[in-house]
């Protein structure tokens, strides 16, 4: 006596979710540049202020590091004690304030959660958490770099005018901006020491004025590497 034999029909599989992910692959990434060795002429200290100036500095900046050190690790610890109170606190609510009150006597602080969140590049990590819903409220946000300096003089308003007409073209003129500076070239800061300032016929005195204009960088780095370099 032959039996039906019966097969069971397997439920049909939902397709695993993933967040849109944008290429760009094609854009050039710019690669760190290698650190050669320097040497660096000694400013003279011929009353000794250079000096005493260089021990007030190191020395403030180990008290201020210190204390910044142990001013983030409280404001963290804080942070981390406030963090569910304030999450459970707003839960099911419409109106979410945007920091929670810690108190010491008369003394506060408040504690801040804006509506800023850190972005990743672990997309599989959000949809782990929360399945296909994540979908729903998190998207690739990406920046374009565009360096000008790079681009030749000839060219720079055409390519500029092709991508205002590019961006208008799909409705997205407005995630173009654009900030511009005038500022001296790559040659200029050795061309006036090599040349005296003759480049550009003015005296020693005249390029102090000249200074204001297009301020020269400066700072005072105090933690140096192995050999005195200084560490970036």
């Amino acid at each position: 006596m032959k039996t039906k034999s019966s097969t069971a029909t397997a439920a049909p599989v939902a397709p695993a979710a993933e967040l849109k992910r944008i290429n760009l692959a094609g854009i050039a990434t710019a690669a760190p540049a290698a650190k050669a060795a320097k040497t660096y002429p000694e400013l003279p200290d011929p009353d000794g202020q250079v000096a005493a100036l260089v021990e007030g500095i190191l020395e403030m900046s180990d008290q201020l590091e210190a204390i910044e050190g142990a001013l983030n690790i409280s404001k963290g610890e804080l942070i981390a004690i406030a963090k569910p109170f304030y999450f459970a606190h707003h839960a099911g609510q419409m109106a979410v304030a945007s920091s929670v009150e810690a108190k010491a006597g008369d003394k506060l602080v408040r504690v801040g959660f804006s509506n800023s969140y850190r972005g990743t590049s672990d997309d599989a990590a959000i949809l782990r958490v929360t399945g296909e819903k994540g979908a729903a409220f998190f998207k690739q946000s990406f920046e374009l770099k565009i360096k000008g300096d790079l681009i030749p003089e000839s060219a720079a308003e055409e390519i500029i005018g092709e991508l205002q007409a590019l961006f208008a073209r799909h409705n997205a003129g407005a995630a173009l901006s654009a900030k511009a500076v005038f500022k001296p070239t790559k040659e200029f800061h050795t061309a006036h020491h090599r040349n005296n300032f003759e480049f550009l016929q003015l005296s020693a005195f005249q390029f102090q004025l000249f200074l204001p204009v297009v301020p020269v960088a400066a700072s005072v780095k105090t933690k140096l590497g192995r050999g005195g370099s200084a560490e970036d």
